[in-house]
């Protein structure tokens, strides 16, 4: 078996200093940057370089609607905030000051109408609609008007636009219902079969037990993919092709002995109160009790098209209680800045020139509340990785 390629940039901890005012107290950068296999590999340590960042948040406005029945994803474009509500099967459309604009569709078969709304999300002048019911993809005005629609050979559950005018979509993809399976992940433009978007595997780690779990998301025009147990990025173009990979010293959390009879239980309980048959709960007790044995807290990752960082989520999976949000914030060139915390547990998120828009939901009533934060990165701070990272790259390897 062939070793991977090893080219080693730094060999010593660089020293970086990131202060506004001096570095007498700054912290410390001691990450690595290597080659491996001819591809870019970023090391963070498990610390950020900002310790103290709770006065880089500031919450501009929160927004509940009591009906929303279960909002789920959210994303934003320019001025326009679209949250997805499956339940309802409706997309409802907000400013980014939180007024809400309006809110399009309702359960049917017709045009303009959801089956199982999956996810939507703004495209331009048109709204980007998966219905998983139909295995169909609609374009729709922001006025409601349909405009078009894409059958999909198999079934959709996310996507997102690349650079390149192609969606990426997630989902199970067949080029035939009885060939073989296009791949977990697609590009896709009318009138063109769908194309893996990349043969390159995710391979398990040893701490992982046979549990994966990750997933894609916009990095720049292309693509990140992001292991969750464990902070592990890799960043491609939207062709594509590997051009990075971004690690955080963080580890794999094992899920307790307890933790698992506990979560065992309540599934079990849940099953049998909706009068499904013993064998499926069986099957279902079965399948969960070897996939919790490790927790998938990391995750989602977002990229700020307009600003100069990107950040992931660290929360308890729902199924080990959730608990509190806690961001991760990475400079553009992969640099672990900060971290922020938050009183809630969050549904999904997503960023816009420096914004964070997040659905909240209560842990006590299950509602979902809209929530903007602006986070104001010291440029002090994103001009200073940058840097270290360009000096590792020239072979420097010495303290700043």
């Amino acid at each position: 078996m062939k070793r991977p390629e090893l080219t080693r940039y730094l060999y010593a901890p660089l020293l970086l200093c990131v202060s506004l005012s001096g570095c007498s107290e700054a912290p410390l950068w001691t990450g690595s940057v290597e080659m491996r296999n001819g591809v870019e590999a970023i090391t963070n340590p498990g610390t950020p370089l900002l310790e103290q960042a709770e006065d880089m948040v500031s919450e501009l406005w929160t927004l509940h609607e009591a009906s929303w029945m279960d909002a789920s994803r959210v994303h934003v474009q320019r001025d326009l905030i679209t949250v997805v509500d499956p339940p309802a099967n409706q997309v409802h459309l907000i400013s980014t000051s939180g007024e809400v604009r309006a809110s399009l569709g309702r359960p049917g078969d017709g045009p303009g109408e959801f089956r199982r709304l999956l996810d939507a999300f703004p495209s331009g002048d048109e709204l980007v609609v998966l219905d998983g019911g139909k295995s169909n993809i609609q374009y729709l005005s922001f006025d409601g008007e349909y405009l078009s629609s894409l059958h999909v050979h198999g079934q959709t559950w996310s996507g997102f636009l690349l650079d390149t005018g192609e969606l990426l979509l997630q989902g199970e993809f067949l080029s035939d219902p009885h060939e073989e399976s296009f791949g977990d992940w697609v590009t896709l433009r009318e009138g063109i079969e769908p194309v893996a978007f990349t043969s390159l595997s995710l391979e398990p780690l040893p701490e992982e037990q046979g549990v994966r779990c990750s997933g894609f998301s916009s990095w720049a025009g292309g693509a990140a993919r992001m292991r969750f147990t464990t902070p592990q990025i890799q960043v491609f173009d939207p062709a594509g092709s590997l051009l990075n990979t971004i690690e955080l010293d963080l580890p794999v959390e094992v899920v307790s002995d307890s933790e698992r009879d506990s979560a065992i239980s309540a599934l079990e309980s849940d099953l049998a109160s909706r009068g499904l048959p013993p064998p499926f709960i069986e099957q279902n007790l079965v399948v969960m009790a070897e996939r919790w044995r490790v927790k998938c807290r990391f995750g989602p990752l977002r990229f700020d098209p307009v600003g100069r960082f990107a950040a992931f989520l660290e929360q308890n999976p729902d199924d080990f209680g959730a608990g509190s949000a806690t961001l991760h914030v990475l400079s553009r060139e992969g640099v672990y800045l900060a971290t922020l915390d938050f009183p809630d547990a969050w549904r999904d998120f997503t960023i816009n020139d420096g914004v964070v828009y997040a659905l909240t939901r209560n842990s006590e009533t299950d509602l979902i509340t809209l929530r903007a934060y602006r986070v104001d990165l010291p440029d002090s701070a994103l001009a200073e990785a940058a840097e270290v990272l360009e000096e590792a790259r020239r072979g420097a390897g010495r303290v700043r």
